[in-house]
């Protein structure tokens, strides 16, 4: 049993009043300190998967357990991040890092050393007292890592937080997230619709086959990662991303 277990998980949602499998027998162990892709067409439940890991909405069938205790809502020890960023319009980038630490209840006089240190891995220390509206999409969403890393999780999800960023900002950050993910030693479960960003993030990349969602392969991309992404290639994972 991994360190985030998924066991025989299903999803159902009710469409039209008749019920419709979006995750179907999903089996997958997560080890400490991995650093997981979903990767998938449409209708794969990459995001319905990891909303279920992170807590956000239950299974209707099976089990997902983190650390042999079973998931049943969010929980501190483990953090997510979105593509819209989630930041407060009136506080700063320093205030908006706070604002974890505040619910995690740290002692005022300790947040502002932890504050420094996650504005200045994410490159941000000239911007510390600007407001989200000041900010490139790019170093808002660096303020949601920062912010995210600040409360040292055991587990961040992210679901696809680079997906509305230009293709040049999207590779700054991508070398950003995963040597600091690395560096701090944080497990790590990140959805996307794209292989290229796979490939260069992930240990292993977890490949879903659409409708219903289900395990396809799961590739290990840390040897031969150009391999990979042609392989990918005729898996047909290089469909547009689903909301679901």
């Amino acid at each position: 049993m991994g360190y985030i277990s998924v066991r025989n998980a299903h999803k159902e949602f009710m469409k039209d009043g008749e019920p419709l499998t979006i995750l179907e027998d999903i089996n997958l162990d997560i080890e400490k300190g991995e650093f997981i892709c979903l990767l998938g067409p449409s209708g794969s439940g990459k995001s319905t998967l990891l909303n279920a890991m992170a807590g956000f909405e239950l299974v209707t069938s099976g089990s997902i357990t983190i650390d042999g205790e079973e998931v049943k809502a969010p929980q501190l020890r483990y953090v997510t991040v979105f593509q819209n960023y989630g930041l407060l319009p009136w506080r700063t980038v320093e205030s908006n890092i706070e604002l974890g630490l505040e619910s995690k209840k740290v002692p005022k006089e300790e947040r502002p050393a932890i504050i420094d240190k996650y504005v200045k891995m994410v490159g941000l220390d000239h911007a510390r007292n600007r407001y989200p509206a000041e900010l490139s999409g790019g170093m808002q969403q660096r303020v949601s890592i920062a912010r995210a890393l600040a409360v040292d999780p055991d587990i961040i999800f992210m679901d696809e937080p680079l997906g509305a960023l230009d293709a040049l900002t999207r590779i700054n950050l991508q070398d950003e997230i995963s040597r600091i993910c690395r560096e701090e030693g944080k497990t790590v479960v990140f959805v996307t619709h794209d292989i290229e960003e796979a490939v260069v993030l992930a240990d292993r990349v977890v490949v879903l086959a659409a409708n219903p969602g289900r395990v396809q392969t799961i590739i290990p991309v840390n040897t031969d990662r150009l391999d990979f992404a042609a392989d990918s290639f005729i898996f047909g994972t290089s469909a547009k991303d689903s909301r679901y």
